[in-house]
Protein backbone atom coordinates (compact mmCIF):
# COMPACT_ATOMS: atom_id res chain seq x y z
CA UNK A 1 0.00 0.00 0.00
CA UNK A 2 1.35 3.34 -0.98
CA UNK A 3 2.14 6.07 1.78
CA UNK A 4 1.30 9.55 0.80
CA UNK A 5 4.00 11.97 2.99
CA UNK A 6 1.70 14.77 4.28
CA UNK A 7 3.54 18.34 4.91
CA UNK A 8 2.93 20.04 8.32
CA UNK A 9 0.27 22.94 7.99
CA UNK A 10 2.82 24.89 9.59
CA UNK A 11 5.63 24.52 6.09
CA UNK A 12 2.42 24.88 3.61
CA UNK A 13 1.34 28.18 4.81
CA UNK A 14 4.68 30.11 5.05
CA UNK A 15 4.94 28.76 1.39
CA UNK A 16 1.12 29.89 0.22
CA UNK A 17 2.15 33.51 1.83
CA UNK A 18 5.47 34.10 0.33
CA UNK A 19 4.25 33.15 -3.37
CA UNK A 20 1.00 35.07 -2.80
CA UNK A 21 3.73 38.00 -2.13
CA UNK A 22 5.72 37.23 -5.04
CA UNK A 23 2.38 37.32 -7.23
CA UNK A 24 1.24 40.69 -6.03
CA UNK A 25 4.54 42.10 -6.54
CA UNK A 26 4.86 41.37 -9.90
CA UNK A 27 1.26 43.06 -10.65
CA UNK A 28 0.96 46.96 -11.81
CA UNK A 29 2.52 49.41 -9.81
CA UNK A 30 -0.13 51.95 -8.43
CA UNK A 31 -0.54 54.73 -9.40
CA UNK A 32 1.24 57.79 -7.35
CA UNK A 33 -0.96 60.30 -5.67
CA UNK A 34 -1.41 63.80 -7.26
CA UNK A 35 -0.20 65.99 -4.34
CA UNK A 36 2.27 68.24 -3.45
CA UNK A 37 6.58 67.46 -2.41
CA UNK A 38 9.65 68.79 -3.37
CA UNK A 39 9.68 68.52 -7.32
CA UNK A 40 12.58 66.59 -9.12
CA UNK A 41 13.82 70.17 -10.32
CA UNK A 42 13.79 71.93 -6.71
CA UNK A 43 14.31 75.60 -8.86
CA UNK A 44 12.39 76.74 -11.60
CA UNK A 45 11.16 80.16 -13.09
CA UNK A 46 7.81 80.59 -14.63
CA UNK A 47 6.85 83.38 -17.35
CA UNK A 48 3.83 85.15 -16.11
CA UNK A 49 1.39 87.24 -18.87
CA UNK A 50 -1.57 89.49 -17.35
CA UNK A 51 -4.24 91.08 -18.31
CA UNK A 52 -7.54 92.79 -16.75
CA UNK A 53 -10.09 95.75 -17.69
CA UNK A 54 -12.10 97.00 -15.24
CA UNK A 55 -15.24 98.40 -16.60
CA UNK A 56 -16.70 101.70 -14.43
CA UNK A 57 -20.22 102.79 -14.78
CA UNK A 58 -20.34 106.54 -13.58
CA UNK A 59 -23.56 108.84 -14.95
CA UNK A 60 -24.74 106.68 -17.86
CA UNK A 61 -20.79 106.91 -19.29
CA UNK A 62 -18.44 103.45 -19.29
CA UNK A 63 -15.08 104.13 -18.13
CA UNK A 64 -12.25 101.74 -18.39
CA UNK A 65 -9.15 100.68 -16.37
CA UNK A 66 -6.87 98.38 -18.02
CA UNK A 67 -3.47 96.84 -16.87
CA UNK A 68 -1.34 94.67 -18.49
CA UNK A 69 1.91 93.14 -17.62
CA UNK A 70 4.52 90.37 -18.35
CA UNK A 71 7.39 88.82 -15.93
CA UNK A 72 8.91 86.31 -14.79
CA UNK A 73 9.05 84.60 -10.99
CA UNK A 74 11.69 82.32 -9.45
CA UNK A 75 10.42 79.77 -7.41
CA UNK A 76 12.60 77.60 -5.23
CA UNK A 77 10.59 74.55 -3.40
CA UNK A 78 12.09 72.91 -0.16
CA UNK A 79 11.19 70.47 2.55
CA UNK A 80 8.68 71.34 4.86
CA UNK A 81 7.06 69.36 7.86
CA UNK A 82 3.84 70.02 6.65
CA UNK A 83 4.63 69.34 2.73
CA UNK A 84 6.84 72.05 0.99
CA UNK A 85 7.90 74.97 1.19
CA UNK A 86 8.03 77.62 -1.66
CA UNK A 87 9.99 80.82 -1.90
CA UNK A 88 8.54 83.28 -4.95
CA UNK A 89 11.21 85.96 -6.35
CA UNK A 90 9.26 88.43 -8.75
CA UNK A 91 12.57 88.80 -11.26
CA UNK A 92 11.47 90.69 -13.69
CA UNK A 93 8.12 93.27 -14.37
CA UNK A 94 7.09 94.94 -16.87
CA UNK A 95 3.31 96.71 -16.76
CA UNK A 96 1.53 99.13 -17.33
CA UNK A 97 -1.73 100.42 -15.80
CA UNK A 98 -4.08 102.77 -17.83
CA UNK A 99 -6.28 104.44 -15.16
CA UNK A 100 -9.79 106.16 -16.55
CA UNK A 101 -8.56 109.64 -15.92
CA UNK A 102 -4.58 110.54 -15.80
CA UNK A 103 -1.45 109.39 -17.48
CA UNK A 104 -0.46 105.87 -17.59
CA UNK A 105 1.12 104.20 -14.62
CA UNK A 106 4.83 102.13 -15.52
CA UNK A 107 5.64 99.07 -13.45
CA UNK A 108 8.62 97.10 -13.10
CA UNK A 109 10.06 94.26 -10.80
CA UNK A 110 11.65 96.96 -8.64
CA UNK A 111 8.00 98.50 -7.24
CA UNK A 112 8.47 94.70 -5.76
CA UNK A 113 10.94 93.97 -2.82
CA UNK A 114 12.00 90.63 -0.86
CA UNK A 115 10.58 87.59 -1.39
CA UNK A 116 7.22 85.58 -0.60
CA UNK A 117 7.89 82.44 1.32
CA UNK A 118 4.88 80.46 2.13
CA UNK A 119 4.48 76.76 2.77
CA UNK A 120 1.96 73.70 0.76
CA UNK A 121 0.15 70.94 2.38
CA UNK A 122 0.07 67.88 0.80
CA UNK A 123 -2.95 69.52 -1.24
CA UNK A 124 -1.74 72.79 -1.45
CA UNK A 125 -3.35 74.98 1.57
CA UNK A 126 -0.93 77.99 1.70
CA UNK A 127 0.21 79.32 4.61
CA UNK A 128 2.64 82.94 4.09
CA UNK A 129 5.16 83.40 6.84
CA UNK A 130 7.20 86.46 4.72
CA UNK A 131 5.46 88.68 1.85
CA UNK A 132 7.18 90.84 -0.56
CA UNK A 133 6.87 94.68 0.15
CA UNK A 134 4.82 96.04 -2.88
CA UNK A 135 4.43 99.59 -3.82
CA UNK A 136 0.62 101.13 -3.89
CA UNK A 137 0.83 101.58 -7.58
CA UNK A 138 1.40 97.89 -8.63
CA UNK A 139 -0.74 96.30 -5.74
CA UNK A 140 -2.80 95.30 -8.63
CA UNK A 141 -0.31 93.43 -10.41
CA UNK A 142 0.79 91.84 -7.41
CA UNK A 143 -0.55 90.70 -4.05
CA UNK A 144 1.79 88.02 -2.29
CA UNK A 145 -1.88 86.97 -0.48
CA UNK A 146 -3.27 85.97 -3.81
CA UNK A 147 -0.04 84.24 -5.12
CA UNK A 148 0.78 82.17 -2.14
CA UNK A 149 -2.84 81.03 -2.09
CA UNK A 150 -4.13 80.79 -5.83
CA UNK A 151 -0.91 80.53 -8.25
CA UNK A 152 -0.94 76.37 -7.66
CA UNK A 153 -4.00 74.66 -8.04
CA UNK A 154 -5.34 72.72 -5.12
CA UNK A 155 -4.57 68.99 -5.70
CA UNK A 156 -6.34 65.92 -4.12
CA UNK A 157 -3.64 64.24 -2.54
CA UNK A 158 -4.35 60.87 -3.62
CA UNK A 159 -4.13 58.92 -7.06
CA UNK A 160 -6.77 59.98 -9.75
CA UNK A 161 -8.10 58.91 -13.61
CA UNK A 162 -9.77 60.74 -15.98
CA UNK A 163 -12.64 61.92 -15.26
CA UNK A 164 -12.59 62.02 -11.27
CA UNK A 165 -12.78 65.37 -9.83
CA UNK A 166 -12.56 66.80 -6.05
CA UNK A 167 -13.54 70.41 -4.32
CA UNK A 168 -12.16 72.80 -2.59
CA UNK A 169 -12.90 75.91 -1.08
CA UNK A 170 -10.14 78.75 -0.51
CA UNK A 171 -10.50 81.28 1.58
CA UNK A 172 -8.15 84.14 2.77
CA UNK A 173 -7.30 87.56 4.15
CA UNK A 174 -4.90 89.99 5.26
CA UNK A 175 -3.17 93.58 5.14
CA UNK A 176 -1.10 94.36 1.57
CA UNK A 177 0.66 97.79 2.44
CA UNK A 178 -1.76 100.52 2.75
CA UNK A 179 -4.68 98.28 2.22
CA UNK A 180 -6.40 94.81 2.60
CA UNK A 181 -7.56 92.13 0.55
CA UNK A 182 -9.86 89.19 1.13
CA UNK A 183 -10.69 86.35 -1.25
CA UNK A 184 -13.07 83.53 -0.77
CA UNK A 185 -13.62 80.42 -3.50
CA UNK A 186 -15.78 77.47 -4.09
CA UNK A 187 -13.76 75.45 -7.11
CA UNK A 188 -13.86 72.10 -8.85
CA UNK A 189 -11.68 70.41 -10.59
CA UNK A 190 -11.97 67.82 -12.84
CA UNK A 191 -9.15 65.62 -14.28
CA UNK A 192 -9.60 65.79 -18.40
CA UNK A 193 -6.98 63.49 -18.76
CA UNK A 194 -3.46 63.02 -20.31
CA UNK A 195 -2.04 64.89 -23.18
CA UNK A 196 1.86 65.07 -24.29
CA UNK A 197 3.61 68.66 -24.86
CA UNK A 198 7.15 68.65 -26.20
CA UNK A 199 7.21 65.18 -25.79
CA UNK A 200 6.06 64.87 -22.16
CA UNK A 201 2.97 63.28 -20.71
CA UNK A 202 1.22 65.83 -18.63
CA UNK A 203 -1.85 65.63 -16.95
CA UNK A 204 -4.82 68.27 -17.87
CA UNK A 205 -6.68 69.35 -15.36
CA UNK A 206 -10.00 71.70 -15.38
CA UNK A 207 -11.09 74.51 -12.55
CA UNK A 208 -14.31 75.87 -12.49
CA UNK A 209 -16.27 78.16 -9.73
CA UNK A 210 -16.90 81.39 -8.03
CA UNK A 211 -15.64 83.39 -5.93
CA UNK A 212 -16.32 87.00 -3.58
CA UNK A 213 -13.29 89.47 -3.55
CA UNK A 214 -12.70 92.76 -2.15
CA UNK A 215 -9.60 95.17 -1.70
CA UNK A 216 -8.84 98.11 -0.40
CA UNK A 217 -5.56 100.16 -2.89
CA UNK A 218 -4.09 103.08 -4.60
CA UNK A 219 -4.61 103.99 -7.87
CA UNK A 220 -2.35 107.47 -8.90
CA UNK A 221 -2.78 108.79 -4.94
CA UNK A 222 -6.60 108.31 -4.83
CA UNK A 223 -8.28 105.31 -2.54
CA UNK A 224 -9.97 102.50 -4.28
CA UNK A 225 -12.23 99.92 -2.06
CA UNK A 226 -14.01 97.39 -4.35
CA UNK A 227 -15.82 94.30 -4.34
CA UNK A 228 -16.55 91.58 -6.60
CA UNK A 229 -18.25 88.05 -6.99
CA UNK A 230 -16.63 86.71 -9.80
CA UNK A 231 -16.82 83.33 -12.31
CA UNK A 232 -13.82 81.15 -12.54
CA UNK A 233 -12.72 78.98 -15.39
CA UNK A 234 -8.84 77.54 -15.43
CA UNK A 235 -6.88 75.19 -16.75
CA UNK A 236 -3.61 73.36 -15.39
CA UNK A 237 -1.30 71.00 -17.03
CA UNK A 238 0.61 69.15 -14.39
CA UNK A 239 3.59 67.17 -14.77
CA UNK A 240 3.51 63.79 -13.04
CA UNK A 241 7.59 62.89 -13.21
CA UNK A 242 8.66 66.16 -11.96
CA UNK A 243 5.87 66.94 -10.03
CA UNK A 244 5.08 70.60 -11.24
CA UNK A 245 3.02 73.05 -12.56
CA UNK A 246 3.70 72.79 -16.56
CA UNK A 247 0.97 75.47 -17.34
CA UNK A 248 -1.99 77.44 -15.63
CA UNK A 249 -4.60 79.48 -17.54
CA UNK A 250 -6.80 81.38 -15.16
CA UNK A 251 -9.61 83.65 -16.54
CA UNK A 252 -12.01 85.42 -14.33
CA UNK A 253 -14.80 87.93 -15.29
CA UNK A 254 -17.68 89.05 -12.97
CA UNK A 255 -19.31 92.61 -11.38
CA UNK A 256 -19.37 94.43 -8.16
CA UNK A 257 -19.06 97.45 -7.03
CA UNK A 258 -15.94 100.24 -6.56
CA UNK A 259 -15.53 103.03 -3.79
CA UNK A 260 -14.12 105.85 -3.91
CA UNK A 261 -13.42 109.30 -2.49
CA UNK A 262 -14.85 111.57 -5.38
CA UNK A 263 -17.97 109.79 -6.08
CA UNK A 264 -20.64 110.30 -3.70
CA UNK A 265 -21.91 106.34 -3.82
CA UNK A 266 -20.48 103.31 -4.68
CA UNK A 267 -19.75 103.09 -8.53
CA UNK A 268 -21.32 99.86 -10.79
CA UNK A 269 -18.05 97.61 -12.08
CA UNK A 270 -17.64 94.94 -14.62
CA UNK A 271 -14.17 92.85 -14.47
CA UNK A 272 -12.60 90.66 -16.92
CA UNK A 273 -8.96 89.24 -16.22
CA UNK A 274 -6.64 86.80 -17.48
CA UNK A 275 -3.44 85.11 -15.99
CA UNK A 276 -0.90 83.06 -17.62
CA UNK A 277 1.79 81.59 -16.12
CA UNK A 278 4.30 78.54 -18.12
CA UNK A 279 7.13 76.79 -16.85
CA UNK A 280 10.05 78.38 -18.66
CA UNK A 281 12.23 75.00 -19.68
CA UNK A 282 16.27 75.67 -19.50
Amino acid sequence: MEHRRRVPLRVVWPFVAITASLVASCGPPSPPALAYAVPSTPEVRYEIADTAVVHVSVMGQNLELRQAGVGSYAVAFGTSDVGVSVSLTVEDLAATIHPPMGEPLMIDEGDVRGDLVFTLDRRGGATVSSSPRVEDNAMGMVSGLSLAHTFFPRLPGRAVAAGDAWVDTVSFEGREGSGGRSETWALRHTVVGDTVVAGRPLLAISVTGTGDTANDLVVSGMSVSQASTLDLVAHVLWDYQRGLMIESVRTVSGTGTASVSIAPAPLPVRIEATQRARLQER
